[in-house]
């Protein structure tokens, strides 16, 4: 599915980044990812097709925000980043296709694109209009339809609202031609910064827990200045814990827990060869509080 358009002669080779979708989902090791991009393909060939990650955690509305902003902007410039994170698919929930600074947004309107696309600066976005969106697709899709044509499901608008938008925007597609206009203000809101000072310390939320069990927290870089900090103290739902304060895991003996500042510039508790989220008996959406020792 990594197929680039031929080589423009006026651009020697440079391949336009307008036809570079890429993917975010929950779908895991599942037939529903490939589905996604052979749609794009049959309707857009000369796309170019990038597995961001099909391993938000399942319905993770906050978790596929987190993983969308600190990945998009990885991309090239004009890149059509398409989320598929959504519970409430089938819903009277809106469906979106958003120009913000550099890039294209796609996918439902529960909150997993406004983080970013707010951070990029909304320009311009519609509400999707399924109808049209089915009608562009099907005339220029390459695949072979069934004897009822291709209609929108009710639980599967990742193949036939999502993935055929990002494979008409890739073509050329104007977004006025697929919906009706949207203001940033229309779109639902969902915050990755939440930092609540209180007399014990500092509340936060847990946005994301990676495959290795590492706990990301709500608080950007600066927002806390832990490193004039000896420990922490973590209270969960499940108990109470103690943290190092440090700069990579193998600041502390394996399975100990380190409090630092992740990759993405959020802090994060982690366990040295082993999972912090399982130590610390957290999920995503989960509330702690911090103290500073």
């Amino acid at each position: 599915y990594w197929a680039c358009p031929q080589p423009s002669r006026a651009g020697g080779g440079h391949v336009d980044s307008s036809s570079i979708v890429v993917l975010i989902t929950d779908f895991g090791d599942s037939p529903y990812a490939g589905i996604l991009r052979l749609v794009v393909k049959s309707i857009a060939p000369g796309a170019v097709i990038v597995d961001g990650t099909h391993s938000v955690p399942s319905f993770s509305v906050l978790a596929g925000a987190y993983v969308t902003y600190n990945m998009y902007k990885w991309a090239p410039k004009g890149s059509i980043v398409t989320v598929v994170v959504d519970p409430g698919v089938g819903s009277s929930r809106p469906a979106l296709a958003v120009k913000a600074g550099d890039y294209y947004f796609v996918g439902p309107d529960n909150g997993v694109l406004y983080p970013s696309v707010a951070r990029e600066g909304f320009q311009h976005g519609v509400s999707l209009d399924p109808t049209r969106v089915l009608e562009l697709a099907k005339s220029r899709f390459r695949g072979k339809l069934g004897p009822r044509g291709w209609q929108l499901s009710s639980t599967f608008h990742g193949r036939d609202l999502f993935a055929p938008a990002a494979a008409l925007i890739a073509s050329g597609v104007g977004l006025e031609e697929i919906g009706s206009p949207i203001s940033l203000d229309d779109m639902k809101k969902t915050t990755l910064e939440y930092v609540e000072k209180t007399e014990e310390g500092y509340t936060l939320k847990i946005v994301y827990i990676d495959k290795f069990g590492n706990v990301a927290l709500s608080a950007p870089q600066g927002s806390l200045p832990i490193y004039s900090w000896q420990r922490a103290l973590i209270e969960t739902p499940t108990g109470t814990f103690q943290a190092h304060i440090g700069r990579k895991f193998s600041d502390v003996p394996p399975g100990e827990l380190v409090l630092y500042v992740n990759s993405f510039g959020f802090l994060e508790i982690a366990a040295n060869l082993d999972s912090a989220a399982k130590k610390l008996g957290v999920e995503i959406g989960d509330k702690i509080l911090l103290t500073p020792l």
